[in-house]
């Protein structure tokens, strides 16, 4: 009786392996899980995503000063400048020969003043010697008068010889005649000291006229390179080397000042536009960095062209980069 139940047993397995092999066999397989095609996320009907490229808000011209073709350009776009930077070469026939005469001009000029200023040192020197000269004359004379006076006065009373009164008297002529000489020559070094201070005068204004026109002329020289008028980034260059400079007028050179104040220009399709208007709340992503959209809102609309402003805190944000912009239409 025992063996019967093992047999029976035996044969439930085999026929339950048997059936689930049959099943496995003869399943209908699953319906596969649809793929999901890559693409954009589809948004609301009142909403719109557009794309543009980064520009700042903020921008200041540049252009050359003086006439002329380009010699060299010295920065790039997008390169950080300063204050005062070269930007460009402007070069301008006769401003290297004009500043080299004047600069000639003013050697010549100061070199007559030079001379002039010498001359006055030599004739006060000699003024000097001559006032000494003549003052010891004087001296001299004087004392000569004094002893024809009073040899005049004896011989007048017979109390001295009159060859005594006579040589007082030669000494006399003699010291006066020596004074007048030395009196005449103290008043022509005077005279030429005068001169001498007026042709310093005369030097030092043409040296001040030549000094005028030497900085102007480095002044025009210096005005042939272009510098920048602010600290910023270049947005825009203009113009080749070889070509003029003037037809670019004060947009040589385009300078963004504040990194921070940025705006992107777009082009919507005219049903699109025309739901849209001035204050509307946009969301900026800059596909390039992964990180949040930041808040800004619909500037102005110029004829076909959807301004949206917006202000950022990221320094990698630069413009030229391309930012998507989202927008719920009215």
């Amino acid at each position: 009786m025992r063996g019967k139940w093992a047999l029976l047993s035996v044969v439930a397995v085999l026929a339950g392996v048997a059936g689930g092999v049959l099943s496995l066999r003869y399943r209908r397989p699953a319906p596969a899980l649809p793929v999901r095609a890559a693409g954009p996320a589809v948004l609301p009907a009142n909403q719109v995503t557009l794309s543009g490229a980064i520009r700042p808000q903020h921008v200041v011209g540049v252009g050359a000063q003086v006439n002329g073709v380009i010699e060299a350009f010295l920065v790039d776009v997008g390169q950080d400048i300063y204050q005062g930077q070269v930007l460009a070469r402007i070069g301008s026939q006769g401003l290297d020969s004009s500043r080299e005469a004047a600069a000639s001009a003013v050697d010549h000029a100061q070199e007559r003043v030079n001379r002039a200023e010498a001359a006055v040192a030599g004739a006060r020197l000699e003024q000097s010697r001559a006032d000494a000269e003549a003052q010891r004359a004087r001296f001299a004379m004087e004392l000569a008068e004094a002893a024809h006076s009073r040899q005049q006065l004896l011989f007048s009373q017979g109390a001295t010889p009159r060859l005594v009164y006579e040589k007082a008297q030669s000494e006399y002529d003699s010291a006066r005649a020596e004074f007048s000489v030395m009196d005449k020559a103290a008043r022509a070094t005077g005279a030429r000291v005068q001169s001498a201070l007026q042709e310093v005068a005369s030097a030092r204004k043409i040296l001040a006229d030549e000094n005028q026109r030497l900085e102007e002329s480095q002044a025009a020289f210096e005005a042939a390179d272009v510098h920048s008028p602010v600290d910023g980034l270049l947005v825009g260059r203009n113009g080749e080397v070889g070509k003029s400079a003037q037809e670019f007028g004060d947009n040589l050179f385009q300078i963004a000042t504040d990194m921070y104040a940025l705006e992107v220009a777009l082009e919507p399709q005219p049903p699109i536009l025309k739901r849209l208007r001035p204050g509307q709340p946009a969301l900026v992503l800059v596909p390039d960095l992964q990180s949040a959209g930041i808040a800004g809102d619909v500037k102005e609309i110029k004829g076909t062209q959807v301004l949206v402003e917006f202000n950022s805190t990221l320094p990698a944000i630069r413009p030229g980069m391309l930012a998507d912009v989202r927008l719920k239409l009215d």
